[in-house]
């Protein structure tokens, strides 16, 4: 009965262990660092940074180093370009430029082949390029409360999109419905419909 007991207790310890190791590999592979951090780690080891409210008016030079990054958060800065090494981020998968200076869209997210989420809020861009197309893993654009007055036709063959967040951006009835129609698998975030031209 003893080793019955042990043995129960063994199994739901090396359980209890297995989980706890298997929970820390995730967390590993999903842990943000901020950049005072970051920039004294072996660029190798780091696959997500935070520069958030870091009151950047450009990208730092030395986050070239960084090829494995998956996440990069930049909001709440003052940015409004991206330097051309962003294009090297062949692992980059989630873009966070939500509420900065960007009054032109950055042509470098067109070569981002494997981005899948780009956060572009509360901005001043009025246009998204022709050659979103080939970021062609884009699933969710957020795009809130920019004023956008133009979306390419190219953004319909964004196959894999699922998701675009057009809150706060004035849009007729119209305009929506033409949107939803060439987008009929994408959910489409839209405020109330405005009595306003395209």
């Amino acid at each position: 009965m003893i080793k019955k007991q042990f043995a129960l207790i063994f199994l739901l310890w090396s359980s209890f262990g297995l989980n706890l190791s298997c929970s820390a590999q995730v967390a590993q592979d999903v842990k943000v660092y901020d950049w005072e951090v970051a920039k004294n780690a072996h660029p190798d080891t780091i696959y997500a940074i935070s520069f958030e409210k870091s009151k950047l008016i450009e990208v730092p030079a030395d986050l070239k180093r960084y090829k494995n990054v998956k996440q990069l958060n930049f909001a709440k800065n003052k940015l409004n370009d991206l330097p051309e090494f962003f294009t090297g981020f062949e692992s980059l998968e989630v873009l966070d430029l939500t509420k900065n200076e960007f009054r032109i869209f950055p042509i470098e997210i067109c070569q981002m082949k494997n981005l899948k989420e780009l956060l572009v809020g509360r901005n001043e861009i009025a246009s998204i390029p022709e050659c979103i197309e080939y970021a062609s893993s884009i699933e969710f654009l957020d795009i809130y409360d920019n004023p956008l007055s133009h979306v390419p036709e190219s953004m319909m063959r964004l196959k894999k999109l699922t998701k675009i967040d057009f809150t706060g951006i004035r849009f007729n009835r119209d305009f929506q419905d033409k949107l939803k129609a060439q987008l009929p698998d994408t959910k489409l975030i839209f405020d109330s419909p405005c009595d306003c031209m395209n």
